[in-house]
C-alpha cells in the first residue's frame, strides 16, 4: 500500500509512527510525504521518501566523533625523540674554531681603538676648516629663505579646509536614475497611491477592529488561500511529485493549506482516492483491502 501525505505544516518525526498506527499498521504500507516546509527532525527510516518543495533545508543527523584511542605505551619502550636526541648531539654543541679566534681578534681590535681616543689612527676625528664653513654658510642661507616666505593666515587655512571639504562630496555623488516617462510613469504614480491608501486606511481603523474575530479570519483565510495555491502549483511542477501522486493508492491531505492541492489532484486522477486526514483515510484503505481479498 503506497500513501502520499500533502502537508504545508512541520511535522515531527514521531508523528510518521502515530499516522503508520492509526493506518493500522501494515507492514507493507508505504509513506510519501510531500511537504511545503522541513520535518522538525531527521525522518530517515521512518518513511519512504520526503520531498521537500518549499523553503528551507532538509535536516541532517549530527553523528558525534569517535574519541581517539590511545595506544598503550610498554616501560621498556623508549620514545622515539629521546632515542633520537640521544643518537644525535645538539646544534648548540657544535662549534667552528676557526669562526671563534676570529671574533675573539675583531673583539681586541675594538678594544684597543676605543682606548686610543675611538679612531683606529690613535688621534680624535676631526673634519676639515673648510667643510664646516661651507656648512655654515648653507645653513644660513636656508634660514634666509625660510624667513622670506609669506605665513599663511589662520582664515586662509579655514577656508581651503571648508573648499576641500564641499568638492569630496561632490565628487563621490552618484549619479540620479532616469525619470520614467510615459505608461510606466502611469503605473508608478498609480502604484505609489495604492501604496498611500493602503497606509492611511491601516492607521485609520481601531485597534479595536484590527484584532476582532472576522478581520483575523479574513487574514488567515487570504494568508491560507495564497498558500495553498503557491504549493500546489510547486506539486504540479515537479514530475516526480506527479509521478508519486499517480502510483499512490490513497492520497491525504493533512491541513488546510494542502486541501486545495488534494482537490486539485482528485479532479485530475478520479481513480485515486483523496481524502483530509487520517480517519478518512483509515476507511478507503479497509475498503481497498476488502475489495482485493473479494
Amino acid at each position: 500500500m503506497k500513501v502520499v501525505l500533502l502537508s504545508t505544516r512541520r511535522l515531527p518525526p514521531s508523528y510518521f509512527d502515530t499516522v503508520r498506527a492509526d493506518l493500522g499498521g501494515r507492514e507493507d504500507l508505504a509513506l510519501d510525504v510531500v511537504a511545503w516546509v522541513p520535518p522538525a527532525g531527521p525522518v530517515d527510516g521512518l518513511v519512504n521518501s520526503f520531498t521537500l518543495i518549499g523553503p528551507g533545508k532538509m535536516p541532517v543527523e549530527v553523528v558525534p566523533p569517535a574519541a581517539p584511542v590511545e595506544a598503550p605505551v610498554e616501560a621498556d619502550e623508549v620514545p622515539v625523540g629521546v632515542s633520537e636526541s640521544a643518537k644525535a648531539p645538539a646544534p648548540e654543541a657544535v662549534t667552528d674554531e676557526a669562526a671563534v679566534e676570529s671574533t675573539a681578534t675583531e673583539a681586541d681590535e675594538v678594544a684597543e681603538g676605543d682606548q686610543s681616543g675611538g679612531s683606529p689612527t690613535g688621534g680624535p676625528t676631526t673634519a676639515p676648516a673648510g667643510d664646516v664653513a661651507e656648512g655654515d654658510e648653507l645653513g644660513s642661507a636656508s634660514s634666509g629663505e625660510a624667513s622670506a616666505l609669506p605665513a599663511s593666515t589662520p582664515a586662509e587655512v579655514a577656508a581651503g579646509d571648508e573648499a576641500a571639504v564641499k568638492v569630496a562630496p561632490a565628487a563621490s555623488k552618484p549619479a540620479a536614475k532616469p525619470r520614467p516617462t510615459g505608461a510606466k510613469r502611469v503605473v508608478k504614480a498609480a502604484q505609489w497611491r495604492a501604496r498611500k491608501l493602503r497606509r492611511a486606511g491601516g492607521k485609520m481603523l481601531p485597534a479595536a477592529i484590527k484584532k476582532s474575530g472576522p478581520v483575523k479570519k479574513l487574514t488567515a483565510n487570504r494568508k491560507a488561500d495564497n498558500l495553498a495555491k503557491t504549493y500546489w502549483n510547486r506539486v504540479l511542477g515537479r514530475a516526480d511529485v506527479m509521478t508519486r501522486i499517480e502510483q499512490a493508492d490513497v492520497v491525504i491531505a493533512l491541513d488546510g493549506g494542502s486541501v486545495w492541492a488534494g482537490w486539485q489532484v482528485g479532479q485530475r486522477k478520479p481513480q485515486t482516492p483523496v481524502v483530509l486526514g487520517v480517519p478518512a483515510a483509515r476507511r478507503e484503505l479497509d475498503r481497498l483491502v476488502g475489495a482485493g481479498q473479494e
